[in-house]
């Protein structure tokens, strides 16, 4: 039986790059996916493919920063330091990717080198306990994941 903590890791890398029960992984929703696509809006005022990209790995880097003991930014929902703006190009849009792709993997090396008895406290700046932040976080790019793969779908 897995610890909390491994729970997480687990969820956090299957949904994102594994086999994942749900569906396709966050990263399977970008396969073939080029900067043209992930910069089209789906419908006027709501988010693009890269958009979406760097939404979620802004989020998960401020996870990995709390799981060090930084409080977590206040920013206004909708902004664009909440939904970092776009590149231009294919190699932007690679680079996009990566960099999703890194904030995970140092939100799972932080999370590993997390003491499970923090679990319960709560995380600086907000109100809510590590354990919740760690859940929330895997279920947000599941959540988003899901708007990629049926705005892909519609096209």
């Amino acid at each position: 039986m897995l610890d909390e903590v491994e729970l997480v890791i687990d969820l956090l890398k299957t949904t994102f790059d594994g086999r994942a029960w749900h569906g396709p992984s966050f990263m399977d929703t970008l396969k073939d996916v080029n900067a043209e696509e992930a910069g089209m809006r789906p419908v006027e005022q709501r988010h693009t493919i890269w958009e979406i990209v760097n939404h979620c790995a802004y989020w998960m880097d401020a996870f990995t920063g709390a799981l060090k003991g930084k409080e977590m930014p206040r920013i206004v929902p909708g902004s664009d330091e909440d939904w970092p703006q776009m590149g231009a190009t294919e190699e932007d849009w690679i680079g996009a990717k990566e960099d999703l792709r890194k904030s995970l993997e140092a939100l799972v090396s932080a999370l590993a080198g997390f003491d499970e008895s923090h679990l319960g406290s709560t995380v600086p700046g907000r109100s809510y306990t590590y354990q919740k932040m760690l859940h929330g976080i895997s279920d947000h790019n599941v959540y988003h994941a899901g708007q990629i793969a049926v705005f892909r779908k519609k096209r």
